[in-house]
């Protein structure tokens, strides 16, 4: 369990990874865990969960965005949410079958090779 939090410092850390989900369009998850465990001192494991419960609202009001601007193939996003959501629950469950530095270690290689696909 992590400790309790300043909900002004969490306010600041969700507008952060917020503006950089909705210009990029990443994974809040590749933002907010990092910012979770540097800025907000959380432990890897509870990054990972409070994060998911972040990018619910944040990938809903990221949506009416693009939506009002016409930018979103619904029928696309509907069955990448469905096969999201069976994913996420083997996710979680791998997830917490793993050693914090374990977790850390794989979270830190997909960020490295999803940066080198970007970039070549």
């Amino acid at each position: 369990m992590v400790a309790p939090v300043s909900l002004p410092r969490a306010l600041l850390v969700g507008l952060a990874g917020g503006v950089l989900s909705g210009f990029f369009g990443v994974g809040g998850g590749i933002v907010l865990v990092p910012l979770l465990i540097l800025a907000m001192r959380f432990d890897q494991h509870s990054a990972h969960a409070t994060s998911l419960a972040a990018i619910f609202l944040i990938a809903v009001s990221a949506f009416l965005g693009y939506w009002t601007a016409d930018a979103v193939d619904i029928l696309v996003g509907i069955a990448l949410g469905v096969g999201g959501m069976v994913g996420s629950v083997f996710g979680a469950n791998l997830m917490h079958r793993m050693s914090p530095n374990r977790l850390r270690a794989v979270f830190a290689g997909a960020l490295i090779v999803a940066g080198l696909r970007m970039v070549f």
